[in-house]
């Protein structure tokens, strides 16, 4: 099985088939969306990012460089009106933009009332600081907080395809997963198909799930997950504009209209 960095463009694994474990967890993801039913109201996308209304919530997924293909052209007005549990199902198809659509659908369906969330201003990296002090600690995707975190942390490790400093080797991961304490992994590594292998081979480390794809989903943590540390849309036409735009999620937060918000795993 090929295994994708959260920085792999989703656009070079469109023929990539949906089976095994990364099948499993999928299956259980689309079972358990809160509201299936709610109907998609408007889905826009830039050169980043797509964001799905839904009943009024709003979920956002990145693209990770993928395009609508040639038969994907008029699938966004095509899924307005529809139900949730309809367009989330494009999870399943082998088409990058699909996936990537039908994962910010099921962040729509999936995002908490805002009011009986609490903004966290606690941000992921502080976190896995905290939890990897004077411990092993892994983290899928090299983030702009690589460097900081690995002077907060006991031993440190990198795991990413291309050719970064300091990364571990490809042919070592199994082996240093296995010795984790603490595992940190983005959210996108849903829509490179490629979550639940990373899930399965850490089983005795701490888990957070991180970034905007992330999906507060109950799924991810029967799968391993221990914290979800995702976003949540407060204000749906700053966030669309700033997808339109082409902004990077840096700067469509600081625009406002998002916070982030955390859940971690019942005892």
């Amino acid at each position: 099985m090929s295994i994708y960095s959260c920085n792999e463009h989703l656009a070079n694994i469109s023929s990539r088939p949906l089976e095994g474990e990364e099948k499993g967890l999928v299956d259980i993801i689309l079972s358990s969306i809160i509201r299936p039913d709610a109907v998609v109201e408007q889905i826009v996308f830039g050169a980043k990012f797509i964001a799905v209304t839904a009943d009024g919530r709003m979920g956002i997924a990145a693209l990770l460089g993928a395009t609508p293909q040639e038969h994907e052209m008029d699938l966004a007005h095509q899924m307005v009106g529809k139900f949730v549990k309809e367009v989330a199902g494009l999870i399943r198809k082998p088409f990058p933009f699909s996936i990537a659509l039908g994962f910010a659908t099921l962040n729509a369906g999936n995002t908490p009332d805002q009011n009986y969330i609490e903004p966290n201003n606690f941000p992921a990296d502080d976190l896995i600081a905290k939890l990897g002090k004077d411990k092993i600690t892994g983290l899928v995707g090299e983030f702009p907080f690589v460097d900081s975190l690995r002077k907060r942390v006991g031993t440190f490790h990198l795991f990413e395809l291309k050719s970064v400093p300091g990364a571990v080797p490809r042919d070592q991961w199994e082996r240093v997963l296995a010795e984790l304490d603490v595992f940190a992994l983005t959210g996108t590594a849903l829509l490179t198909r490629s979550m639940a292998w990373f899930l399965s081979r850490a089983p005795q480390a701490k888990i957070v799930i991180l970034g905007p794809t992330t999906p507060f989903s109950s799924a991810l943590f029967s799968h391993g997950a221990d914290y979800l540390c995702g976003s949540v849309v407060t204000d749906t036409e700053k966030v669309a504009q700033g997808v339109r735009s082409g902004l990077p999620f840096k700067k469509i937060k600081r625009n406002g209209g998002i916070i982030f918000t955390q859940w971690e795993k019942a005892d």
